[in-house]
């Protein structure tokens, strides 16, 4: 059972849609190539497995599949699965020159055809593993943009629930994939404050929560996610949608609803921004 722990600090850990923006980008580009070499560069990085053994098990395999379970990357190569979270400040790349610290290039795949992929990780925060058969994600929560997540759904995981709004979307264990960038900014889509806790939540509430939540991921996904630190995309070119947040560290900002400034108060020992008269 794999989990990861967040670590607070400068750098912002990719969420959901910048995980899946490197998944599509990864799958477009090597799908279906055959890995001649893993070169290791970072033992550390490899978590359950010895370096030798974590590149052999890959060694001539086709990559027949690249999932993405909340903030994991999951890479079928003919049942041999290679795990990966990016930690803080881990990207792929696939041109070596795109790199803006090749001193922390820290995993080179090599394919048949003649392509490469490198794993960069400036914080070396991230992480892979190695398993033999389907890893077990069971300690997640649901996936936003699975035929699992519905309105019921939602409604059934909130009530009851003492804990804060914001808390709870942030929670792996609720719903997968989701950080403090598009809690913030979810909620605001929502109308709804972070500071509400769950258990008072109206059916029409959650409901504009229910919509905020995929409306919010699909349109970072579009935009081919979020770069305030770390973040590039597998072509090394920043994302786009910082340009279209409405809250997230916008403090002191007028709203662009009601021009009302933007509040930042902190949740969970993270920095949460809210509209105190859009969000109620």
């Amino acid at each position: 059972m794999l989990w990861f722990k967040n670590k607070t600090g400068f750098l912002r850990m990719p969420e959901l849609p910048e995980v899946e923006t490197i998944r599509r980008a990864l799958a477009e580009y090597c799908l279906n190539e055959t890995l001649e070499t893993v070169s290791v560069k970072t033992p550390a990085l490899i978590k359950n497995a010895s370096v030798d053994r974590f590149s052999n098990e890959f060694h001539h395999k086709q990559l027949v599949e690249i999932e993405r379970r909340a903030k994991f990357l999951i890479f079928n190569f003919e049942n041999r699965y290679m795990v990966c979270h990016l930690g803080m400040s881990g990207i792929f790349l696939k041109d070596a020159s795109q790199s803006r610290f090749p001193q922390h290039i820290h995993l080179i795949w090599e394919f048949k055809s003649g392509k490469r992929l490198y794993y960069q990780d400036v914080r070396k925060f991230g992480k892979f593993w190695l398993y033999d058969t389907q890893p077990d994600f069971t300690n997640l929560g649901v996936e936003p943009f699975s035929e699992h997540f519905t309105f019921e759904r939602l409604k059934a995981l909130i009530q009851h629930k003492k804990t804060g709004i914001k808390l709870f979307l942030m929670d792996q264990s609720n719903i997968a994939g989701i950080g403090n960038i598009y809690a913030s900014e979810i909620l605001f889509r929502a109308g709804i404050s972070p500071l509400k806790k769950c258990s008072d939540l109206s059916d029409r509430e959650i409901r504009s929560l229910y919509s905020a939540i995929q409306e919010i991921l699909q349109s970072a996904i579009k935009n081919f996610g979020t770069t305030y630190s770390a973040y590039r995309t597998v072509s090394g070119e920043n994302g786009q949608n910082q340009n279209f947040l409405k809250v997230y560290q916008k403090a002191g900002l007028p709203c662009h609803q009601c021009a009302t400034p933007i509040e930042k108060i902190i949740l969970g020992n993270r920095s949460t921004f809210y509209c105190p008269r859009c969000q109620k």
